[in-house]
């Protein structure tokens, strides 16, 4: 019956200088005492059985052997070789769960540094999604061996062994994350019912989990496995979709000379939900291009940048191909590129069109606008811009599906405060000396609500620790996308935005990445940079080490003449313009309309200005998914993140 916290058992690290806090289960009202090395705790169980061992602080060092009896049996569990040292928590979605294995080129070279000797471990928790949330933690310590180090978070691991190197005492990292989720599933139900850009929702979910013919059309395989998403998805789902309405292709919407007059006219890249659009179905874009004369006969390369889940495009009337079938969620990032064959290409009016179907969540043609674009396929020659204004219709509303199959719930990790019960409750009140935390990518969606959200959810966390003002290091999103100067309406800048405005208010560092990604992959190989990066911060905040934890942060402006001044913290021994001329900075003049600026590094200020901007108002620097000029870092080598100094909508 005694039974301790997976987080207490064999090969476990404690946190150094602060009470550690044991917990585990036994009979009721049983007096449990427990002897860690060379201090002893006692205490007794409540009525539900559980117990909690506060043992004194004990320095770095180890192994050392925990033993936990029942007074009145006699019973006994023993955890050995634990040690005392640094530990910290790993939470996030996809980029913070990326295994070290997925590095692949590098992989060889990680397992060799691998060592029993080298006191760092890693304890990871096993996913779950249950309305019912576990009382303790799945998973297991694991030593860092070879053997087990390919399934370590990556960013986890480069994090540790920095720490480790640096402060030369045992490190634990606790990885508690959960790929393409988001920050509300973290948070708790408490803090979210805080928010009123939530409150609503929530108590809406948990009515609708209360009903019985929620858990009714729940199979038995959905219950057994809870945590598998799609699988959950996909059985509540099919059952509700109606059959696909064809009347868009019967009517002819696709054909050139189709009369689309009373269509209205959107401009795009943008999502459904931009638009008003507030449920799932069929939608229709056309737009109308110029082919130039020298273009008769050629290859062309139809480029309409991603979709959200399903297309159909045509060009001048045929189909140019289609990406996405069935219940597939896959595609709904992924750029369409189409080929048009030249027999198919002549000088003069085109139509090209798009039927674009999404059974789920949002919709549309999301871009980016940079990667929308018609262009001879041998890359000869400038490009059409397909980005702008369109025509769309409505071929089908079938509603909002989110609603409708109570998408949220038992096997969906993106529930309200779900992964906060499920994989961070019972965690609690471990001893731990702070969070790293990679995530947003799936907030992109909703940027204006993310600087509030994250705020709360350090908050909470430190409030629900009971630690104090303990550090949460963010990783700020490393750019994505195709490489672009300035997007007024980017995504990604503005969640950057969001995660800096809150480490500010919240008091904490935070580690870019911003230079650190990959224009295809959201996923970027450059963990180690990752890791580094937020031990620099931990260094700092955490253990007052005299290093630069954080790069560039923007503090203030101030107006002087026609030029704009910018100071900075953190700025290191100063500023540096990396590799090249200062670059990624754009002004605005009296209008809103940004301009592209010279800026010159003045100490530890920026000096920004246009010929085409004499009465100066705003800045903007990196404002893209994916800045390909931004070049501003500090002394230590860490960048400047996207920032702005305005607060306009757009």
């Amino acid at each position: 019956m005694l039974k301790l916290s997976n987080l207490f058992g064999d090969h476990a690290v404690l946190q150094r200088n602060r009470t550690i806090v044991v917990w585990g289960w036994c009979d009721p009202f049983a007096m449990v005492k427990g002897q860690l090395g060379a201090v002893s705790a006692a205490s007794r169980a409540g009525g539900d059985g559980r117990f909690t061992l506060r043992f004194p602080a004990l320095p770095a060092g180890g192994p050392h052997k925990l033993v936990v009896e029942v007074k009145e049996t006699g019973e006994t569990v023993v955890s050995s070789d634990l040690l005392i040292g640094e530990v910290w928590v790993a939470s996030g979605q996809s980029n913070m769960e990326f295994c070290a294995g997925g590095l692949t080129s590098r992989i060889e070279s990680i397992r060799k540094e691998c060592s029993p000797s080298i006191p760092l471990r890693m304890f990871t928790v096993e996913r779950n999604a249950q309305i019912a949330p576990p009382l303790d933690a799945g998973g297991a310590w694991q030593v860092h061996l070879p053997e087990e180090v390919d399934s370590w978070s990556a960013v986890g691991l480069f994090f540790g062994r920095k720490l480790h190197r640096e402060l030369n005492v045992p490190v634990g990292v606790v990885v508690s994350s959960w790929g393409g989720t988001i920050a509300e599933a973290w948070t708790s139900r408490e803090m979210l019912m805080e928010n009123p850009d939530f409150a609503a929702d929530v108590a809406r979910y948990e009515l609708e989990v209360g009903r019985p013919d929620f858990w009714e059309r729940l199979s038995p395989e959905e219950l057994a496995i809870p945590f598998r998403e799609n699988l959950s998805i996909n059985h509540r789902l099919e059952p509700l979709l109606p059959p696909l309405s064809e009347r868009g292709v019967q009517e002819g919407w696709f054909a050139p000379d189709f009369d689309d007059s009373d269509w209205e006219v959107v401009q795009l890249p943008r999502s459904w939900q931009e638009i008003g659009i507030r449920f799932n179905g069929i939608i229709w874009f056309r737009r109308e291009v110029e082919i130039p004369p020298d273009w008769a006969g050629r290859d062309l390369c139809l480029s309409i940048g991603a979709v959200d889940k399903h297309d159909v495009t045509w060009f001048d009337g045929v189909e140019a191909g289609r990406t996405g079938e069935g219940l597939e969620t896959v595609h709904w990032n992924q750029p369409r590129n189409y080929r048009i064959p030249g027999e198919r290409v002549h000088a003069g009016r085109c139509v090209i069109a798009v039927r674009n179907y999404s059974f789920l969540y949002d919709g549309g043609l999301i871009g980016p606008a940079e990667q929308m674009h018609l262009a001879p396929a041998d890359g000869t020659g400038s490009a059409l811009s397909l980005s702008g204004a369109w025509r769309y219709a409505v071929e089908s509303n079938i509603g909002c599906m989110c609603d409708r199959i109570s998408i949220m719930g038992t096997g969906n990790p993106n529930s309200y405060g779900m992964l906060f019960d499920n994989m961070i409750r019972p965690l609690i009140p471990m001893a731990m000396r702070g969070v790293i935390w990679y995530q947003g990518e799936s907030n992109q969606q909703a940027p204006q609500r993310y600087r509030r959200l994250m705020e709360d959810l350090i908050a909470d966390w430190r409030f629900r620790w009971g630690q104090g003002r303990f550090p949460f290091l963010q990783v700020i999103l490393a750019g994505f996308r195709t490489p672009g100067s300035y997007q007024q309406e980017a995504e990604w800048p503005r969640i950057r935005e969001a995660q800096a405005l809150a480490a500010v208010s919240s008091g904490n560092l935070t580690a870019s990445a911003i230079d650190l990604g990959d224009a295809t992959d959201i996923h970027p190989h450059r963990k180690q940079e990752v890791g580094e990066r937020l031990a620099l911060a931990a260094l700092e905040q955490a253990y007052s080490r005299p290093v630069v934890g954080s790069g560039p942060v923007f503090r203030e402006m101030a107006i002087e003449g026609s030029a704009i001044r910018l100071y900075f913290d953190h700025c290191g021994a100063g500023l540096t313009a990396h590799g090249r001329e200062l670059a990624g900075f754009y002004i605005a003049d009296r209008f809103r309309k940004f301009h592209p600026a010279s800026a010159v590094i003045c100490e530890n200020t920026v000096l920004v200005s246009s010929p085409e901007v004499p009465l100066p108002v705003a800045v903007r620097y990196a404002w893209a998914d994916n800045p390909e000029e931004a070049n501003l870092y500090n002394s230590a080598g860490l960048p400047a993140s996207s920032f702005r100094t305005d607060v306009w909508e757009v």
